[in-house]
C-alpha cells in the first residue's frame, strides 16, 4: 500500500504507455498488462501497448490483449490528434478524444486494482517535445475526460532527463535523444542547481518503431512465397512477429520468424534489417545537428530513450555525432514516465532536490499581409522557439480602414525561417475580431496579449485600447474542445462504453484524500466559469453545494472545504 503522497506519471505512448509512481524516496513504472513470455524476455514487462480494441459491441479491450487481435483494433490514437476527428474501432465511431480518454481510464483502472491508496485522478502527462498546440490541447482533454486533472504536461525529453538526474552534476549539459514508436525527438537541457532547463529542441513527428517496423516489412515480404494469399489475421500476426524479431535483432545478429500458421520460420539478420531502415537513421541526424548548432558546447551526458533508441546501428551513430558515450542505469522503455512521476513529485511537494523547466518547440506568431511580403504573407514572430514556459508576448492591431467592424487574426506556429505553406508551419487558428463600436482607424487600435501556460496551451486576451475593455478572452481549442457544450456528452459515452458488463473499467473508485492542487479562489471561478454552465443540473447541483460551503466556511474550515470542492471538479476535468 502507498501513501497519499504518491505522485502519478504517464508516458501517453505511441505505440506504448507507461505509469509510474513516486514517493519522496522511490520511483517506479508500474506493470499494467502480462506481455507474452517472449516479449517479456525482450523488456516488455512494465509497458502497456497503446492499442485499443472493440469487437462486437463487447466491452473495450487493451494493451497486450488488443494488440493480438486480427480485426477490430486501434494503434496508435495519439499519431491522430494531428490530422483526425473521428476514428473507428470495430463497429464503433468515437472521436479521437474519446479514444484516446477510455485507454486514460484503462490506465487509472488499473492503477485502482494495483491496490494503492492514492487514487490515480491527477498525474503529469508527457508529450513529445515537437507537439503542436493541438496535440497538447488533446492530451490534457483525453486524460480530463477519463477523470484525470493534468497537472502538468511536460516534454518527453525532459522527463527522460530528471530520470536520470540524480546521476547529473550541477552545470551538466544533456542531450537526450528520445526516438518512440511515433515521433523523435531531440534536447539539449543544462543542469542548474537541481533544474533541468531546455535550451534547444527539434523533432520530426511522424518517425519512429511504427515506421521503421513498415519499411522492415516492405523489405521482407517479396522474399516470401504466397505472402499474397495471406489473410489479414495471417498478416497481423507476421508483422507482430517480426516487431519482437527487430527487437532481438539488438542483441543477436540472425534470428528466426515463424510464419502465419505454422507454415515454418524465415531468417532474417541484423544487416538486412540495417539495411532496410538506413534511410530512416540518416534522417535523425539534421534535428541532432541543429541541437548542438543551436546549442553549442561540450554534451555531458547523451540520454538515449525509447524503443527505437535501442537499436546497436542508431547509438553507434548518434553517440559518434554527438562525441560523448551513452549514459545508462535506468531502463530506456520506462525512463519517460519515471521522468513524469517525479515531476508530479515536484509539483506535490513531496520532491525537494529538483525542479524542471520547459519550453516552446515552435516560434509563435501572426501571418501578416502588406505590400512587401510575399504572396502568401508573413509570419511575424511573437514568441520565439526555445522561450520557457510560461511566455507571452503582446502585440497591438490598428484597422486597415475607418469604421471597420472586424478584424481576421491568423496564429501560426513553426518556423519563421521557412515559407508560410510548408508542412512545419500550422496555423492554429482564424479569429473574426469583432471590434466594439465604428471608429477611425487612428482611434480604434486594440492589443493582443497571447500566453503559453506551463502546459504549452495557449490563451488569447483581446483589448481596446482606448477603454481597456476586454473584448475576447479565451484559452486556444481544438477537434471536439471547440464545442465545450458537447464535452459532458463525451465524458458520458466513455463513461458507457468502460461500464458495458464484463468490462471491470467502471467509474465507482474509491475517493482518498488529495493535495489542495490551486488556491480557494482558482477552484471557484473553475466551478463557476467553466463547469456549472455546461454539466447536467444534478451535477450543478451538487458544484454549488460545494461552492456554497466554501464561500462561507470558517477559515479553520477553508481547505477542506475546498479539497471537496477539487475532487468534486476532477470528475470534470475533461472542462478545465
Amino acid at each position: 500500500m502507498t501513501s497519499s503522497n504518491d505522485a502519478y506519471g504517464i508516458d501517453f505512448g505511441t505505440t506504448n504507455s507507461v505509469l509510474a509512481r513516486a514517493t519522496a524516496k522511490t520511483v517506479e513504472a508500474v506493470q499494467l498488462d502480462t506481455p507474452p513470455a517472449d516479449w517479456h524476455q525482450a523488456g516488455f514487462d512494465r509497458v502497456l501497448p497503446s492499442v485499443i480494441g472493440i469487437v462486437d459491441g463487447r466491452p473495450p479491450v487493451f494493451g497486450w490483449e488488443a494488440k493480438r487481435l486480427g480485426s477490430g483494433r486501434l494503434e496508435a490514437v495519439k499519431r491522430l490528434f494531428a490530422t483526425d476527428d473521428t476514428v473507428t474501432i470495430g463497429n464503433e465511431q468515437l472521436k479521437v478524444e474519446e479514444a484516446a480518454a477510455i485507454f486514460f481510464r484503462h490506465i487509472q483502472a488499473k492503477a485502482a486494482g494495483a491496490g494503492f491508496t492514492s487514487r490515480l485522478d491527477q498525474a503529469v502527462v508527457t508529450i513529445p517535445a515537437n507537439s503542436r498546440g493541438l496535440a497538447r490541447y488533446r492530451t490534457k482533454l483525453s486524460a480530463g475526460l477519463a477523470g484525470i486533472e493534468v497537472m502538468a504536461l511536460i516534454n518527453e525529453p525532459t522527463a527522460a532527463a530528471m530520470a536520470h538526474a540524480r546521476a547529473i552534476r550541477q552545470n551538466q549539459r544533456i542531450l537526450v535523444f528520445d526516438w518512440g514508436g511515433g515521433t523523435l525527438d531531440v534536447t539539449v537541457l543544462q543542469s542548474f542547481e537541481g533544474t533541468f532547463i531546455e535550451q534547444s529542441s527539434k523533432g520530426i513527428q511522424r518517425l519512429g518503431g511504427l515506421d521503421i517496423d513498415t519499411a522492415f516489412l516492405a523489405s521482407v515480404l517479396p522474399r516470401i512465397p504466397g505472402h499474397d494469399s495471406w489473410t489479414e489475421e495471417d498478416r497481423n500476426r507476421f508483422r507482430l512477429n517480426l516487431e519482437l524479431a527487430k527487437i532481438n535483432l539488438s542483441s543477436a545478429t540472425v534470428t528466426q520468424v515463424p510464419l502465419p500458421d505454422g507454415r515454418g520460420m524465415f531468417e532474417v539478420t541484423r544487416a538486412q534489417f540495417e539495411e532496410a531502415v538506413r534511410p530512416l537513421i540518416q534522417r535523425t541526424r539534421e534535428p541532432v545537428d541543429i541541437c548542438l548548432r543551436e546549442s553549442p558546447g561540450r554534451i555531458d551526458h547523451l540520454v538515449m530513450v525509447g524503443g527505437s533508441s535501442k537499436m546497436p546501428v542508431i547509438q553507434k551513430f548518434v553517440a559518434e555525432i554527438v562525441g560523448t558515450g551513452i549514459s545508462d542505469g535506468v531502463d530506456p522503455m520506462t525512463a519517460i514516465g519515471e521522468g513524469a512521476a517525479i515531476a508530479a513529485g515536484i509539483l506535490r511537494g513531496t520532491i525537494t532536490d529538483l525542479d524542471f523547466h520547459v519550453g516552446t518547440e515552435h516560434a509563435l506568431g501572426t501571418i501578416v499581409h502588406n505590400d512587401t511580403s510575399p504572396k502568401d504573407g508573413e509570419f511575424s514572430v511573437l514568441i520565439r522557439r526555445n522561450t520557457k514556459y510560461p511566455a507571452s508576448a503582446t502585440d497591438s492591431y490598428t484597422p486597415a480602414v475607418d469604421f471597420q467592424e472586424e478584424v481576421n487574426i491568423e496564429v501560426i506556429e513553426g518556423d519563421p525561417a521557412k515559407p508560410i505553406t510548408h508542412e512545419d508551419n500550422v496555423v492554429l487558428k482564424q479569429w473574426s475580431i469583432k471590434l466594439p463600436d465604428k471608429r477611425l482607424k487612428a482611434d480604434a487600435a486594440f492589443d493582443i496579449t497571447y500566453e503559453y501556460d506551463v502546459d504549452g496551451i495557449l490563451h488569447v486576451l483581446v483589448k481596446d485600447q482606448r477603454t481597456s475593455a476586454v473584448i475576447m478572452d479565451e484559452e486556444l481549442a481544438f477537434g471536439a474542445g471547440q464545442d465545450r457544450s458537447q464535452l459532458p456528452g463525451m465524458r458520458r459515452r466513455v463513461d458507457g462504453l468502460m461500464d458495458r458488463p464484463g468490462g471491470g473499467g467502471g467509474t465507482t473508485l474509491e475517493e482518498s484524500p488529495s493535495t489542495l492542487s490551486s488556491t480557494s479562489r482558482a477552484a471557484l471561478k473553475n466551478a463557476r466559469d467553466k463547469v456549472m454552465p455546461f454539466v447536467a443540473d444534478a451535477d450543478r447541483q451538487r458544484l454549488e453545494l460545494l461552492v456554497n460551503a466554501l464561500e462561507n466556511c470558517e477559515p479553520e474550515g477553508e481547505e477542506a472545504a475546498a479539497a471537496a470542492l477539487e475532487r468534486e471538479l476532477r470528475h470534470h476535468a475533461y472542462l478545465l
